[in-house]
């Protein structure tokens, strides 16, 4: 992907966050942004799930003059939570219906508890909504061999894969050849104290086998450490890591994540 089109995609995505707080349940929690981010700005309270009083009904707000505040987006959610974490049961329902109305939106559910999905679909679910795409995070191979098998037992009408942030090798050999996932998104580390660093070679390693099995591939930041042919650089801002993954211009692109944005002609022409 050039840098062009990455500028395209990604400002056009949107982090809802219906509810704010979690658990942390694996390795790849440890430096998590929400955490340090609440303990940055003073917020107490990171372990206790609340519902948003701001964002929570978000795809369906309106301006001034009556339209949806979001158009054309990839909406990802839940950035400050897990979208199918427990204490959330009770409002989930209410998200779902949300999604259900704005079709003309691409939503991107991303979990680390995919045990849960099942039981926590919409009674309309079927074989997945159009314009939802469910993904799990895998930040090494411990977590791609626990969340993606159940991943793919999911009806779902796209599955992805967020190997983010990126802690170890990861050898996606074995589920990709079967088929199923659409599409795995690649980022390093960017806390401010204590990130593990990001493999060039790991990277590289994930995004062959995406080509060799037509998977769109994205790598969305190296990261605060990146490795590569072994000098490690120390990249602070995130919009800088972005720019500079997007740089080498590695993304595999098997189909748009995002239909083309809408254009309107006047009838008097």
């Amino acid at each position: 992907m050039d840098y062009e089109t990455y500028m395209d995609i990604f400002p056009r995505t949107i982090s809802w966050n219906p509810w704010h707080g979690c658990r942390k349940v694996s390795r790849g929690c440890l430096n998590c942004y929400m955490f340090e981010g609440d303990k940055r700005r003073g917020i107490p309270g990171s372990n206790v799930v609340t519902k948003s009083k701001t964002q929570f009904d978000l795809p369906i707000q309106k301006d001034r003059s009556g339209k949806y505040r979001l158009r054309d987006n990839l909406v990802l959610t839940s950035m400050t939570s897990d979208f199918f974490i427990e204490e959330a049961d009770e409002w989930r329902d209410e998200t779902w219906k949300m999604m259900s109305k704005r079709k003309d939106l691409t939503f991107e559910i991303l979990t680390k508890r995919p045990h849960r999905i099942m039981d926590c679909l919409p009674d309309d679910w079927g074989d997945g909504y159009p314009n939802v795409r469910l993904s799990v995070s895998a930040e090494d191979q411990e977590a791609w061999d626990e969340r993606v098998p159940i991943l793919l037992t999911i009806p779902a009408v796209k599955r992805d894969v967020y190997v983010a942030p990126i802690i170890g090798p990861v050898d996606t050999s074995d589920i990709l050849p079967r088929g199923g996932i659409d599409a795995i998104y690649v980022g390093g580390e960017y806390c401010s104290e204590g990130a593990r660093h990001c493999d060039f070679e790991w990277v590289c390693a994930i995004r062959e086998e995406c080509v060799r099995n037509n998977v769109t591939f994205i790598w969305r930041n190296t990261g605060k450490y990146l490795l590569k042919n072994g000098e490690m650089f120390c990249i602070d801002s995130i919009s800088e890591q972005g720019k500079l993954a997007a740089s080498i211009d590695m993304d595999y692109i098997v189909e748009p994540l995002l239909p083309p944005r809408r254009t309107f002609q006047s009838r008097l022409f």
